[in-house]
């Protein structure tokens, strides 16, 4: 015999389920992980991992999220080190994007990037660097590697220093940058 308790189930199910997923929902956007970044932010909160074959050193990196305040400008990566060349590599879910040969200065080497949002592809927030050593018996702790990190349209970085000390981009002035020392030895593994 049916009773109209075994019909109330049907429609009070539902009903508690769009409850959990409401709550569920607002508690994942007042969360952490769904909080918001900005190009400030990513200093120090970059991801890196590491590996190494024989005279090559790949060091990668993934942005924890975008930046609220936009995603335009150029970064770079320099190198102090027993290396005999760099490369960039930027990546996306379907592949490489875009390669860049690093060019040496008279301490180092450096690379620049673009990081920007292209017809819905980011350029930039996640990539691999390629450091080629001069041995494979180099020890990644004489490998001097930052990140400068801009957020906005500029004059490029006159590339003279690698070690980023005193950064000039042209004619430009107050061009908003940081520049973050990356710890090889930590991240390859």
């Amino acid at each position: 015999m049916k009773t109209k308790s075994n019909h109330l189930i049907v429609f009070v199910l539902p009903v508690v389920l769009m409850l959990v997923m409401g709550f569920g929902g607002y508690a994942f956007l007042q969360s952490d992980e769904a909080s918001e970044w900005t190009n400030e932010d990513l200093k120090g909160n970059i991801e890196w991992t590491g590996t190494q074959s024989g005279q090559t050193v790949e060091l990668s990196w993934e942005w924890p999220g975008m930046p609220v305040d936009g995603m335009f400008g150029d970064d770079y990566l320099s190198v102090v080190g027993p290396v005999e060349g760099i490369k960039v590599e930027i990546h996306a879910s379907d592949g490489i994007l875009l390669e860049e040969e690093g060019t040496e200065v008279d301490n180092g080497w450096i690379v620049s990037y673009p990081t920007e949002l292209v017809e819905n592809k980011s350029y930039g927030n996640r990539g691999t660097l390629l450091i080629d050593l001069e041995s494979s018996e180099a020890s990644l702790d004489e490998l001097n590697v930052q990140l400068l990190h801009t957020w906005t349209q500029h004059a490029p970085l006159e590339k003279e220093d690698a070690t980023f000390d005193q950064a000039t981009f042209g004619e430009a002035t107050n061009v908003p940058y940081w520049v973050e020392p990356i710890q090889v030895a930590q991240y390859v593994r």
